[in-house]
């Protein structure tokens, strides 16, 4: 079993609802087909997140050799 530790990102339904206000969005826009939508479309974006992380990790590496 995973502990929380090892989880890096959790994106919630209240989260992408918080988004979706802060665009002017109504709650009630955000049904489970669209919710199902955005997952899909970040599950995409994140398929090739390697570039991302490997720049996190240098980006972290020299804040924390300041």
């Amino acid at each position: 079993m995973t502990g929380s530790e090892d989880i890096m990102f959790i994106l919630t339904k209240e989260d992408v609802i918080a988004c979706a206000r802060e665009m002017g969005i109504a709650e009630e826009a955000i049904t489970d087909d669209v919710l199902y939508h955005i997952r899909k479309g970040i599950q995409s974006g994140l398929e090739n997140c390697t570039d991302v992380v490997k720049a996190a990790i240098r980006y972290a590496l020299k804040e924390v050799e300041k």
